[in-house]
């Protein structure tokens, strides 16, 4: 693979003309993408391994120090010869969220299912069942929350998570700078910006979830109805009564699994998506692909775990044509006509590699002139 691209071209070159379509947009980009991949290899790794290898290693220390226990040698060894653990309180009122988190994180389970909506004014109830998981989402008068209203709830999961892997107790209700989430999530610091993110709080804390997702560590499984926050206030200051801080307090669902460490580590130019389909493409491929090289979902499927009521030819032609734009942070995306499928792949070197092995085992247009054609040769003429 030292001579990426020019195996990629040549692969291209022997491809049926509507699948090399499909993939002449990436052989220009891909190895410049692994490039700058590489070079931000080591920050990224650390914090996906981190949030991925947490919920299994970390929580029950931080868990202990939350709930204001000490530790015990089984759950943390590094404190087995060092004394007494210092107890934290168990809980306090107000987490004041200050400083920049280290990198933007987004839950597991609204990652996996569609649990905010994709089309502004959203009014109709959502029914979803998929894998044994059900779903119900119920929008208030203000409408159905949107992936862009989640942007809240991502900085302060964000937040959150941060302050407990630094061993810091949290609270549900988070105080934040109205004018970080707005920095943080990549939106203008105008007047108006201001003004939205009210709106999107209103819609955060009227749009009613029911739903058997279990969070938390231990697992519960339970049905269980809340909303997508469970409180909010702002707080102007100012002859102008200018907003400068949120108070948002966090369903017990979004806390648990935060608490958790049940999240992964997202791109930062995620923020800068405008798309609400764009937003839900790149949280399935962070989830199903991650950084291996290559996801393959068939686009019915696809369509009902990004939340979509368009019609299904609708649907493919946005799918195709945010694939040929390039816009998804972190992965590549092909639709394919043949089994009307998606293929996302890493913009890294596993998926160059995923992508080449992909290309190998396409078949090959037969050659031009092959077929031999029959000539009717004309009648001798009887002398």
């Amino acid at each position: 693979m030292s001579s990426g691209p020019k195996q990629l071209g040549d692969l291209l070159g022997g491809l049926d003309p509507s699948l090399a379509k499909a993939f002449e947009g990436l052989g220009k980009s891909v190895m410049a993408d692994a490039e700058r991949q590489k070079a931000a290899s080591e920050p990224a790794q650390s914090g996906a391994q981190e949030s991925q290898e947490g919920p299994t290693r970390r929580v029950a220390p931080i868990q202990a120090r939350n709930q204001g226990k000490a530790l015990t040698p089984a759950s943390s060894q590094a404190n087995e010869h060092h004394g007494p653990t210092p107890v934290l309180t168990q809980q306090i009122d107000l987490f004041i969220a200050t400083g920049r988190a280290a990198m933007p994180k987004d839950e597991l389970a609204t990652m996996e299912h569609p649990v905010y909506a994709i089309e502004d004014g959203d009014q109709r109830i959502l029914s979803y069942e998929h894998n044994g998981v059900t779903l119900e989402v119920t929008p208030s008068v203000k409408g159905r929350a949107t992936i862009h209203d989640k942007d809240i709830v991502l900085t302060c999961v964000s937040k959150v998570v941060a302050a407990v892997n630094r061993g810091e107790a949290v609270s549900r209700t988070v105080s934040i700078k109205a004018h970080d989430v707005l920095t943080f999530t990549n939106r203008s610091t105008s007047g108006r910006g201001y003004e939205l993110l009210e709106q999107a709080l209103e819609r955060l804390a009227g749009t009613r979830i029911k739903t058997s997702i279990a969070t938390g560590k231990p697992a519960r499984r339970r049905t269980k109805g809340f909303g997508l926050i469970d409180a909010w206030e702002t707080i102007t200051r100012g002859p102008n009564n200018r907003l400068e801080e949120l108070r948002i307090t966090l369903s017990e669902f979004t806390f648990d699994a935060a608490m958790a460490l049940e999240v992964l580590s997202i791109d930062q130019d995620y923020f800068k998506l405008r798309k609400a389909t764009e937003k839900r493409l790149y949280e399935l491929a962070r989830k199903h692909c991650g950084n291996q090289g290559r996801w393959k979902v068939g686009l019915e499927l696809l369509q009902k775990k990004v939340g979509s009521r368009q019609p299904l030819f609708k649907f493919r032609a946005a799918v195709r044509g945010i694939g040929e734009e390039g816009s998804l942070p972190s992965y590549h995306l092909i639709f394919l006509h043949a089994d009307d499928s998606v293929v996302f792949y890493g913009r890294g070197d596993a998926g160059l590699a995923a992508m080449e092995s992909d290309l190998v085992s396409l078949p090959k247009p037969k050659a031009e002139g092959s077929r031999r054609k029959s000539v009717r040769r004309p009648a001798k003429k009887e002398i």
